[in-house]
C-alpha cells in the first residue's frame, strides 16, 4: 500500500505547505494559512461526495481516477498561469526565504513543543474519529454511502472551524489574552466537545429512525439522516479541531520549523492513530475509557496550568470522567425484551455479540445490524453445505468463504473423507463458534478442518491450492466492502482455484436484496461460469435463499444420483433431517439454467472491481427505495420463479437418465411453483381459518399434480392441526382430502386417528 500510494500522498503532503509559502509572500503578509486549511478541506469534502455520489456510480473507478488527475493538471496550469511572471515568483521565494530567516532565532524548546504539539493533536483527531465510526457501524447501515457522509462531516466540521479561525483572525483579540491562553481556550474547548459528542451518540439510533419514520424510507432520506447522526456526533468536535489545528498552524511563522513540516508531524501522529486505535485500544480497552484518554490527553497540553487555565482544565477533566459513571455502555445491541446477551466483543474488525431470545435460539450479531444467522436457521444453514456438496457428487475438498455462526461450514462434518477449509474476515466470530456447537476441535470431525482469519479475496487469490466445492457464503451485498464479493474478477479468481471437476456456489439471500441486484451478479457470475445453474435452497417463504452454481465443464447429473453416492449411515440420516434424503429433493429446488438465466438477467452492466454496479446499486433496498421495499421476500421469489417459468424448458437439469424421472421432477417444479405463487398471495395472513381459503385449494392441486412434492403435504398438515382447535370439523375434512391425495404419505392418516379416533 505504501509503495503504490507514496508518489501521490507525497506530491499532496507538499501542495498545501507549497501554496502557503507562494501566496504569503504574494499577500505580503502571513496569516492565511487557516483560510487556505479551510479551502483545502472544503476541497475533500466536495471530492468526497462528488466521487461517492457522482463519479464512480457514473463512470467506474478508473475514468475517475484520470478525472482526479486532469484536476490536477488543471490545477498546476492555473498556478503557472497566476504566477507567469517569474520576477513575482522570484520575489514571493524571496520574502518567504527571508520571513525564514527572520525567525530563526527562536527557541528550539518552542519549536519541538509546537511539533509534539502537532503530533500529538492529529494523533488524538483520526484516534477521535476512529471510535466514533465504530461506535456509528452499529448504528447506521454501513453502506458506501454511510461512510462518504460520516467523513464528509468530519471534514466540514474542521473546515468550519479553520474558517471561523481565519475570520476572526486572531482569538486572543476577542478574549484580551496571549497566544497560549488562546491555546489553552481550543484545547479546553475541544476537550468538553469530544466528551459532549460521545455523550450524544446515546440519541444516534433515535435521530436516525425518527428522520427515517417521519420522511423515509428512500435512499435521499437516508442519506440525511445519516449526516444528521453524524453532525450530532462529529461537528462541535471537528469545529473545535479545525480552529486549534489552524491555531497551531499559524504559529509556525514564528518558528524555524515551517509548516511544511509541522503538517508532516501532524499527519505522522493521524497515520498512527488508525492502528492504535482500532488494532489497540478499542478491543483492550473499550470506547468509554478511550474517550476520557482523548479528552484528558488535549488537556495535558496545555503550556501552563496557571489558575484560569488549571480550572477549565479540571472542568473539561470531570466532564471527561462523567462518561465513565454513565451507565450507559456506548454499544447497541438492539434485542427485544425476553432476549440476553450472552457474549459481546468488541474486536478490532467488529462489535460481535451472541444473543439468546426467549424461545433459547441464539444469533450472531455483528455491529449490531446484520443477524449472522443462528440456532433457529440451522436447518437452512446445513442444507447450504449438503446441496453443494451433493451436486458435485464426491468431493474430497471444501473452501468456505465466510463462516459466521459456523453452523454451515459445521455440517461438513458430516460428508466423510472431506478436507473443510474455513476462511473468516471477522476474527472475533471464531471463538464465538462454540456457542452454536460449531467448534472445529469436535470428535464428530473425521479430518479436523482448517479456519482460516483472512480476507476472502485476498485468500482465494494468493492460495495455490485446488478444491472439488468452493462454497461462497451469504454476504449482505448492500455493506460496503461486500459488493467486491460478487464482481468478474473475483469470481475469476474462484474459477482458478476449483479442480478440474470442480464446482463453485455463491448463496444468495433473495430477502436481502432486489431483483435488479440479483440480474446484475447473475449476468456477472454467467460471464465467468457460463455452466451456470440457479437452485432454490429452500422452500421458506420469509427468507429465500438462492444458490447460483458454477462449474468449468457442463455437469453430467443423472437419475438416481445420491442412491450411488451416499453410503454413509450418518450422513444418510442428516440428509433425512435436511429432507434432502431423495433425487427430487436435491433437483426439485433448481429453477434454470444458462439460457434461462441469460434470459431472465438480460442486457445491462456486469459488476466488476473498475465498475462497482453492486456497491452503489445493493443500498437502495436497505433504505427502502425502489421495487424492493415493502415488497416481502416471497413476492420476489415469486417474480423470479414466473420470470424463470416460461425458460425453464429450454434447459434440463439432468444430462442423461430415466425419462420417467425427469417428467415427475418437472411436474415437481411445476407443484413447487405453485407453493411459492399461493404464499406469496396468502403472505400475511394471520387467521388460521382465512389462510387455508386461500391455500387449501391450490395445494391440494399442487399435490395431486406432484405425489413427490412433500412441502405442500407437510404444510397442509401442520395446518390441520392448527385448524383443529377452531374448527374440528374443517380439519378432519381437510386431514381427508390430504390423505386421499397423497396416500403413500401415512402423517395425516396418523394425525386424523389421533385427533378424531378414525
Amino acid at each position: 500500500t505504501l509503495l503504490l500510494l507514496l508518489p501521490a500522498t507525497a506530491a499532496m503532503g507538499a501542495t498545501l505547505p507549497a501554496i502557503e509559502r507562494s501566496f504569503s509572500g504574494l499577500w505580503q503578509r502571513s496569516g492565511r494559512i487557516a483560510g487556505l486549511y479551510a479551502g483545502n478541506t472544503l476541497g475533500a469534502v466536495v471530492g468526497t461526495l462528488a466521487a461517492t455520489f457522482v463519479l464512480i456510480p457514473a463512470v467506474g473507478l478508473t475514468v475517475s481516477i484520470i478525472v482526479l488527475a486532469f484536476c490536477n493538471i488543471i490545477c498546476a496550469l492555473s498556478f503557472m498561469f497566476f504566477f507567469k511572471n517569474s520576477r513575482t515568483f522570484a520575489a514571493t521565494r524571496l520574502q518567504s526565504d527571508s520571513a525564514d530567516r527572520c525567525v530563526s532565532d527562536k527557541t528550539l524548546l518552542a519549536s519541538s513543543r509546537l511539533l509534539v504539539t502537532m503530533f500529538i493533536t492529529g494523533f488524538l483527531g483520526i484516534g477521535y474519529e476512529i471510535l466514533v465510526v465504530r461506535l456509528l457501524s452499529q448504528v447506521l447501515e454501513n453502506t458506501v454511502y454511510t461512510f462518504a457522509a460520516v467523513l464528509s462531516v468530519y471534514l466540514l466540521g474542521v473546515t468550519i472551524g479553520a474558517a471561523i479561525y481565519q475570520k476572526l483572525k486572531n482569538i486572543g483579540v476577542i478574549v484580551g489574552q496571549e497566544w497560549s491562553n488562546e491555546l489553552v481556550i481550543l484545547l479546553v474547548c475541544t476537550s468538553l466537545m469530544c466528551t459532549l459528542g460521545i455523550s450524544l451518540i446515546g440519541l444516534s439510533d433515535d435521530l436516525y429512525q425518527l428522520i427515517m419514520a417521519k420522511w423515509g424510507p428512500g435512499l435521499s432520506v437516508a442519506i440525511i439522516a445519516e449526516l444528521a447522526v453524524a453532525g450530532l456526533v462529529f461537528l462541535l468536535p471537528t469545529v473545535c479541531m479545525g480552529a486549534l489545528f489552524s491555531h497551531l498552524a499559524g504559529r509556525t511563522t514564528g518558528t524555524t520549523i515551517g509548516l511544511g513540516k509541522a503538517l508532516g508531524f501532524n499527519t505522522l501522529g493521524a497515520a498512527l492513530a488508525p492502528f492504535c486505535f482500532g488494532v489497540i485500544f478499542i478491543p483492550s480497552m473499550g470506547a468509554k475509557i478511550i474517550i476520557v484518554l482523548i479528552s484528558v490527553s488535549y488537556l495535558l497540553l496545555i503550556p501552563n496550568l496557571a489558575p484560569k487555565n488549571l480550572l477549565a482544565a479540571a472542568v473539561a477533566g470531570l466532564a471527561a470522567v462523567l462518561i465513565l459513571i454513565n451507565p450507559h455502555p456506548l454499544r447497541f445491541v438492539n434485542i427485544a425484551d425476553d432476549s440476553k446477551i450472552i457474549a459481546y466483543d468488541e474486536g478490532v474488525m467488529a462489535a460481535v455479540a451472541v444473543v439468546e431470545d426467549g424461545a433459547g435460539h441464539r444469533h450472531l450479531k455483528v455491529n449490531n445490524h446484520f443477524t449472522m444467522g443462528g440456532t433457529a436457521s440451522r436447518f437452512s444453514d446445513h442444507r447450504q453445505t449438503h446441496i453443494p456438496l451433493l451436486l458435485h457428487g464426491s468431493p474430497q475438498s471444501a473452501l468456505y468463504l465466510g463462516l459466521g455462526t459456523g453452523i454451515t461450514f459445521e455440517a461438513a462434518a458430516f460428508h466423510p473423507n472431506l478436507s473443510a477449509t474455513g476462511v473468516e474476515l471477522i476474527p472475533e466470530s471464531l471463538p464465538l463458534m462454540k456457542y452454536f456447537d460449531a467448534l472445529p476441535e469436535a470428535s464428530r470431525w473425521a479430518k479436523l478442518p482448517r479456519l482460516v482469519e483472512a480476507d476472502a479475496r485476498r485468500f482465494v487469490l494468493s492460495s495455490q491450492d485446488q478444491f472439488d466445492v468452493i462454497i461462497a457464503e451469504i454476504f449482505h451485498p448492500s455493506r460496503d466492502g461486500a459488493g467486491s464479493l460478487y464482481t468478474v474478477e473475483h469470481f475469476t479468481a474462484i474459477k482458478q482455484r476449483l479442480a478440474p471437476q470442480g464446482l463453485f456456489c455463491q448463496w444468495l439471500p433473495l430477502f436481502q436484496l432486489d431483483l435488479a441486484t440479483l440480474k446484475t451478479i447473475i449476468r456477472t457470475f454467467i460471464a465467468v461460469f457460463p455452466q451456470a445453474q440457479l437452485h432454490l435452497g429452500h422452500f421458506s417463504l420469509q427468507q429465500p435463499i438462492l444458490c447460483l452454481v458454477g462449474s468449468r465443464h457442463v455437469p453430467a447429473f443423472t437419475s438416481g444420483w445420491l442412491q450411488s453416492r451416499v453410503v454413509d449411515r450418518r450422513l444418510q440420516r442428516e440428509l433425512v433431517q435436511a429432507r434432502l434424503n431423495s433425487d427430487f429433493a436435491l433437483f426439485g429446488g433448481y429453477l434454470g439454467g444458462r439460457e434461462a438465466l441469460a434470459q431472465f438477467a438480460g442486457d445491462g452492466p456486469l459488476n466488476t472491481d473498475n465498475y462497482p454496479v453492486v456497491t452503489y446499486g445493493a443500498p437502495s433496498f436497505v433504505y427502502g427505495e425502489g421495487e424492493s421495499q415493502p415488497q416481502p421476500a416471497v413476492a420476489r421469489l415469486m417474480q423470479l420463479v414466473e420470470s424463470l417459468q416460461g425458460k425453464r424448458h429450454l434447459d434440463r437439469v439432468l444430462a442423461s437418465g430415466d425419462l420417467s424421472f425427469q417428467q415427475r421432477l418437472e411436474s415437481y417444479w411445476q407443484a413447487r411453483d405453485i407453493f411459492v405463487s399461493t404464499g406469496a398471495q396468502a403472505y400475511g395472513v394471520g387467521d388460521i381459518q382465512q389462510l387455508l381459503r386461500h391455500i387449501q385449494q391450490p395445494l391440494l392441486a399442487a399435490l395431486k399434480l406432484s405425489s413427490d412434492f412433500d412441502p405442500a403435504y407437510r404444510t397442509l398438515l401442520m395446518s390441520a392441526q392448527a385448524l383443529y382447535d377452531v374448527d374440528p370439523h374443517a380439519s378432519y375434512q381437510l386431514l381427508t382430502e390430504l390423505d386421499a391425495a397423497n396416500p403413500e404419505y401415512r402423517e395425516a392418516r396418523r394425525l386424523r386417528y389421533r385427533l378424531f379416533g378414525n
